[in-house]
């Protein structure tokens, strides 16, 4: 168990805390993630030799009941249009180990990977889920279609394709823990959907609570290259990554018609023909609240806007967008009402460790020791290492540690090149210090 987030000492902090209590599902409340085991019994699902030959009998089954386990054992399992309608777990052997795909080939599949039914409560974990593709509506959702309450852990969303939600569309309450959303694809085709919004994940009702996680390389037709916030929506971004994603309407990173909360992350590299990072919109229709971005020791830099005159690169507010909390963010262009403006010097997407991709701020980077240690919200950065490290907090979701100022990052995580030069006992040394403070 990992604490995420601790009281703040003033009135704005403790403020922000209860929103983020208020809309963190019960197994993360007051900021604890929580992987929770099955309580029931553990049935497997493999080509043979398992108790079950596919997913959807394990859970049809009559003696399958809430709280119960499914165990995928096989490394590729070929199954599509999944129904989940219990509260099961549903786990594979780690997103490296277990594939579980609607088709061998996206462009040949018909349907979608799992549909999680209105009601439902379900935990997915460990595994890739890619290759969906529904052809018949709703065709939203590519990989997952949730309707009920979800939370996916350590698993990779990817090469998904659908009308709205290339990888995920969530109509329910998600929440995904140290997981990668990346490669999927809006395509359209639904009505009254606002197809081919959110290439990698499409919010329309409810709550979508990104902790530790990454959405990157995602593209839509139209809204919301990484995500799309419909106004019925709300985002919550803790130590998250948006990177790489990209559209040719407004909303490059992230489109948000309703409300978006942000902690602690890096929205970069990420390319739209208006508000490259973020897009807000809003409304003017009275006791409505749309459009609302609140956000905290985020970065929101390197984007892209491709109308050449009335673009705003990185953050871009419309006509009736508003800010709420606003605290210590380093928005490049200064739009978005931000504390900084300036280069924050971000290195490329990297396995710079933990289980997702980040942005690492070089040692010059402004972000850096940015943040008062007395305003530090959460106590790890993305990647499970300790916050603040140093005089205070850096802005973002990666918190640069004593040892990785100006050292590349082969001598890291990569011991055995520093052994076959005659030096194994430092690079033992600097990967037991990187573990010791991992797990701190």
């Amino acid at each position: 168990m990992k604490t995420i987030t601790k009281h703040f000492q003033s009135e704005n902090k403790s403020l922000y805390l209860g929103l983020l209590i208020l809309v963190l599902p019960a197994g993360v409340a007051l900021g604890m993630i929580s992987a929770q085991a099955a309580n029931g019994d553990t049935v497997t699902v493999c080509a043979a030799g398992c108790d079950f030959v596919t997913i959807q009998d394990a859970i049809d089954d009559p003696d399958t009941a809430a709280g119960d386990l499914i165990d995928i054992t096989e490394a590729v399992h070929t199954e599509a249009g999944i129904l989940v309608n219990k509260d099961v777990t549903i786990q594979g052997q780690g997103a490296d180990s277990t594939i579980v795909q609607a088709h061998a080939d996206v462009d040949e599949a018909t349907d979608r990977v799992f549909f999680v039914a209105d009601g439902a409560v379900v935990t997915i974990k460990g595994m890739t889920i890619r290759h969906g593709n529904p052809s018949s509506e709703p065709r939203s959702g590519g990989g997952i279609r949730n309707e009920g309450e979800l939370t996916i852990e350590e698993s990779i969303i990817s090469h998904n394709q659908g009308s709205a939600g290339g990888g995920l569309f969530n109509d329910g309450r998600l929440t995904l823990i140290n997981c990668t959303v990346s490669e999927n694809t809006s395509t359209g085709g639904d009505t009254y959907l606002e197809c081919n919004t959110g290439g990698g994940i499409k919010n329309m009702v409810g709550v979508a609570t990104l902790i530790n996680s990454t959405v990157s390389d995602n593209t839509a037709r139209g809204k919301g290259g990484g995500l799309h916030i419909a106004c019925q929506g709300t985002l919550v971004l803790v130590n998250s990554t948006v990177s790489g994603n990209s559209t040719n309407a407004d909303g490059g990173g992230v489109y948000l018609d309703g409300v978006g909360e942000f902690t602690n992350s890096t929205i970069a590299n990420n390319s739209a023909n208006n508000g490259g990072g973020v897009h807000v919109d809003g409304t003017a229709e009275k006791g409505v609240v749309r459009g609302l971005l609140s956000y905290t020791n985020t970065i929101i830099a390197d984007n892209t806007a491709g109308l050449a005159k009335y673009g705003v690169a990185d953050c871009h507010l419309g006509d009736y967008a508003s800010i709420g909390a606003n605290v210590n963010n380093l928005v490049e262009d200064g739009d978005c009402d931000s504390a900084h403006s300036s280069d924050p010097q971000l290195a490329p997407l990297d396995d710079n460790g933990g289980d997702t991709r980040t942005h690492a701020p070089s040692p010059d980077s402004p972000a850096v020791n940015a943040i008062p240690a007395g305003e530090c919200i959460v106590d790890t950065d993305q990647r499970g290492l300790p916050r603040p490290y140093g005089a205070g907090c850096d802005i973002g979701a990666v918190e640069l540690q004593a040892n990785e100022s100006g050292i590349p990052r082969y001598w890291l995580y990569g011991g055995g090149v520093l052994a076959l030069l005659g030096i194994g006992g430092l690079a033992l040394a600097l990967r037991r210090r990187y573990k010791n403070k991992k797990g701190a």
